[in-house]
């Protein structure tokens, strides 16, 4: 199937927790500068691909005239949801510019709170879309679950509709995910013996261990997956990168035993644009400090997934 025809923009959104600098015990915003550097993720997309361009978000450290009018009272600088504001506003333009120039928007993101600017990158198409999140946690908390108030426990709850209501509407876009069209595949600490207080809070149709242990990982997703084909034909993917076992990379200080591997990611992402139309795709949360595989094993994901989202244009004869 010829897909080398379709463009692909490569997104790199360097901040976690608003931030470029590492915080502390988290180098997650290194983890786009490493993926999309020209020798990794760009190069290999290349081999597939005629037509890959590079862009790397760098003017969100914090807001401006350009998002605030020169009122800085409404977003005040120095905050750090601010921040995270502005780069998800950021995130959203730039996705939005390139699927508005008929490419496949491909991000590498710090954090998972990345997946608000996704959504409203995509938001503008016909028809409802659904959301398939990859992860070895829910992030379905809410300000009134949360203990500590972290924003990256919240992105599935924010998307859904659950909370941060005005916040979230101020990304141009931007429109809610209902749960009904959600898919969680992972959850792999929600099954450790130091799993934390919410590792079992998650929205939709969930993926993970005893659905994959009745029925495999293959079918259990083949299931999921059709079930959301009967509500909605197009998708945004987000991937965070600790859904894979440890064994195969630990892609951040979080992951969590029992993960998938990443051949099982490989065969998600083809079988998700057999059915769907994959409108973007984010990986988010890798952190090269904790484990130099990274390169060598999300780059190949990565790529599939470009491919995923390419093929399934091809088939049903769109451009991007």
């Amino acid at each position: 199937m010829d897909t080398e025809k379709f463009p692909v923009s490569l997104i790199g959104l360097p901040y976690l927790m608003g931030s470029k600098g590492p915080n502390l015990g988290y180098q997650m915003a290194q983890g786009p500068r490493v993926l999309l550097a020209a020798e990794n993720a760009p190069a290999a997309m290349q081999e597939f691909f005629s037509d890959v361009e590079t862009v790397m978000i760098e003017d969100a450290d914090e807001p401006n005239t350009a998002f605030t009018g020169g009122d800085y009272r409404l977003l005040p600088v120095g905050d750090q949801m601010s921040r995270v504001l502005v780069q998800n506003i950021r995130l959203a333009q730039e996705v939005k510019g390139a699927r508005d120039r008929g490419r496949i928007p491909i991000a590498c993101v710090g954090a998972c709170s990345a997946a608000l600017g996704m959504v409203g990158g995509v938001g503008d198409v016909d028809g409802e879309i659904g959301m398939i999140w990859f992860d070895a946690h829910g992030d379905a908390q809410t300000p009134d679950t949360s203990e500590n108030g972290f924003i990256e426990g919240m992105p599935v709850t924010t998307i859904a509709g659950k909370c941060w209501p005005r916040y979230r509407r101020k990304i141009p876009g931007f429109r809610e995910i209902d749960e009904s069209r959600i898919i969680t595949i992972g959850l792999s600490e929600m099954f450790t013996p130091t799993a934390r207080k919410h590792a079992n809070q998650a929205l939709g149709t969930l993926v993970y261990k005893p659905v994959i242990d009745a029925f495999g990982f293959e079918s259990a997703l083949t299931q999921a997956l059709d079930g959301l084909a009967s509500k909605c034909k197009k998708v945004f993917i987000h991937f965070d990168t600790d859904v894979l076992d440890p064994s195969v990379l630990r892609a951040n200080t979080h992951a969590a035993d029992g993960g998938l591997t990443d051949e099982q990611c490989k065969t998600a992402f083809g079988l998700i644009g057999e059915r769907f139309e994959i409108l973007a795709v984010s990986f988010a949360s890798y952190d090269p400090v904790v484990d130099e595989r990274g390169p060598k094993v999300l780059v190949p994901l990565v790529v599939a997934a470009a491919e995923a989202a390419a093929a399934g244009l091809a088939r049903r004869g769109g451009a991007a």
